[in-house]
């Protein structure tokens, strides 16, 4: 991978350090305060629009697998019903999966990889307004790795 982040970027929790109130703001209106949790691969964070519409999504920092976003091709892609190859964000691989049944567009799990052993990501759920609009959901959790991308690069 050209231009690798170092691990650094990814240490301590997705709520400290992915995005900024002013994002989270822009992507949600106003959030309901943040819920860090660990999962299998690293730290994560949770945040929900307080509106009720729906919108939401965790960031996961994937510091435990050592596999970047190779782990996601491994033991994802075989077995969800829907499987997006996405524009690169800021040169770094991205991919989008979600579904458990064709048709089930209202949640989609992106991940970059920052380097051949790291990833994070962003599991969103699309919002009831997004949902009429048409929008599609792994583009807008692209557009919220994006943001999150800008912020852990400056940790470098």
């Amino acid at each position: 991978m050209q231009n690798p982040l170092p691990a650094k970027v990814l240490d301590g929790s997705p709520c400290d350090s992915a995005l900024t109130a002013q994002q989270l703001e822009t992507f949600l209106g106003e959030p309901d305060p943040a819920k860090p949790s660990t999962d299998a691969l690293g730290a994560a964070c949770r945040w929900n629009a307080a509106s009720g519409s729906g919108a939401g999504f965790t960031v996961s920092y994937q510091t435990k697998s050592d596999q970047g976003i190779s782990l996601a091709y491994q033991s994802v892609k075989s077995k969800v019903a829907r499987w997006v190859e996405l524009t690169p964000v800021d040169g770094y691989p991205a991919i989008g999966y979600g579904g458990n049944a064709p048709g089930d567009e209202r949640h989609c799990v992106v991940v970059v990889g920052v380097s051949d052993q790291l990833a994070y990501s962003v599991s969103l759920s699309r919002g009831d307004k997004a949902g009429r609009e048409g929008k599609d959901s792994c583009e807008l959790g692209r557009d919220v790795a994006a943001e999150v991308l800008k912020n852990v690069k400056g940790r470098a």
